[in-house]
């Protein structure tokens, strides 16, 4: 029996990972649905791809509750979202 080889995700997966918990967070008090929500979460949980991630985060952040959000001006996390938005454009 061989070794399994480990993949670690990539610092831009591990900070999309972060992205994603707190717009979960934020949504959930936002009251975004559980349907919505429960599969993004539990996404978390297994090894999600970076577009399993943005499409995740997108999805989100087009419902009415999130209408408007952002992270905190010039903060990491902003830059992220707004790089994520020019490529999807």
């Amino acid at each position: 029996m061989g070794k399994r080889k480990t993949v670690w995700p990539t610092d831009r997966e591990i900070r999309l990972r972060f992205i994603l918990f707190a717009v979960i967070h934020a949504a959930s008090i936002q009251g975004v649905s559980a349907e919505l929500l429960l599969p993004a979460h539990k996404l978390l949980r297994d090894s999600p791809t970076e577009a399993q991630l943005r499409e995740s985060l997108s999805e989100i952040l087009a419902t009415d509750e999130m209408y408007g959000f952002r992270f905190p001006a010039d903060s990491e996390a902003d830059e992220l979202l707004r790089a994520l938005e020019r490529a999807a454009d």
